[in-house]
This record gives C-alpha cells, sequence and structure tokens, in this order.
C-alpha cells in the first residue's frame, strides 16, 4: 500500500496525474485497506499479500492474431503496439486504478523447450451477465461457445483455453 501512495504523489508532483485522480487513487487505497481491516491487508508471515494480477505474459507464433483476437472479441482495449512483436491489451478499471493487462508477443527464436507445466486457462469476469448476450456475441465474433450457465470456454488463435464467467458463476468464496 505504501508503495501504492508513493507512486500516487510521485506522479501527481511529475505532474503524470491530474488532482481529481490522485485523490480518486487514494481513495481507491483507502477503501481497498477498510475493506480488508488489518488483519486482511498485513502480509502473512514469511510472506507477500497478493493484491490482484497485474498481467500475464503470452508468448505465441504470431502476436498480430492474438491482438487482433483479444481486442475484437474480447474487447480488450490496445495500449501499446510496437508494430514488430508485442502489444499490451487492457481489461477492467482503467489502468493504474485496478486494471491488468496481457502482454502478447512473438515468442522469441532461441526460446528453451516448452515448459513441464502450463497455464491450463485464463477466466475473465464479464459485469451484468446474461447468458443470451453472452453466447450470441462470441457467436457474432464467430466463435463456438460451450459451458453452462454463467461460464463459457471459447479458444483463442493458438488454442487456449479462455474462460467467460459471471461473478456469481466463479465465486470462489461460496
Amino acid at each position: 500500500m505504501e508503495r501504492f501512495i508513493a507512486d500516487l504523489v510521485r506522479k501527481f508532483e511529475t505532474g503524470t496525474i491530474s488532482r481529481r485522480d490522485f485523490c480518486e487513487g487514494v481513495s481507491l487505497a483507502a477503501v481497498v485497506y477498510a475493506a480488508g481491516g488489518a488483519e486482511a491487508n498485513a502480509a502473512p508471515p514469511g510472506g507477500l499479500k497478493m493484491l490482484g494480477i497485474n498481467h500475464i505474459s503470452y508468448a505465441c507464433p504470431d502476436y498480430r492474431k492474438a491482438r487482433d483476437f483479444y481486442s475484437s472479441v474480447l474487447g480488450m482495449e490496445k495500449l501499446k503496439d510496437d508494430g514488430k512483436g508485442r502489444v499490451n491489451l487492457a481489461f477492467g478499471p482503467a489502468p493504474g486504478k485496478g486494471g491488468a493487462f496481457i502482454v502478447a508477443r512473438n515468442a522469441a527464436a532461441n526460446a528453451p523447450a516448452p515448459a513441464r507445466a502450463v497455464v491450463d486457462h485464463v477466466c475473465y469476469t464479464i459485469s451484468n451477465w446474461n447468458d443470451a448476450r453472452v453466447n450470441g456475441a462470441l457467436k457474432a465474433a464467430g466463435q463456438n461457445p460451450t459451458g453452462r450457465s454463467g461460464s463459457v470456454n471459447v479458444y483463442d488463435p493458438f488454442n487456449v483455453q479462455v474462460q467467460l464467467a459471471s461473478a456469481e458463476a466463479e465465486n470462489p468464496f461460496i
């Protein structure tokens, strides 16, 4: 939390963010801290307290295909596209306000052999879930969604499973 606040102060002092953005950031930090209570916000013994996912780095054969899928089918915002082999695609709240992003990049030619452990899928939460709307939008984008009420699966251009779910259908706390 201290690092987050220090970063906000630095950005405000250098003119990178407005007074309004600074105040919103401090307010957000206060709400997050208050919601969890002192015990929840303290680092666990011998470890760190994770707040959320910052980004997922995704190496693939053609970053442009991944970029086009994630931006057109899933509506992620293209933040940075170097035009040579890497793009950042944002989702969730605005950058700096809790949102996350995917880095889609071309796999390095000299990359070591694939890892033995792999990420099986990534699940994204969609607000205001409606089965018919979600399935209809995916079918209109040329996808073939499968799954159950509140949760569907599609595959990206490189056959990576992408799950889309409502917060209720994929709530680990109930």
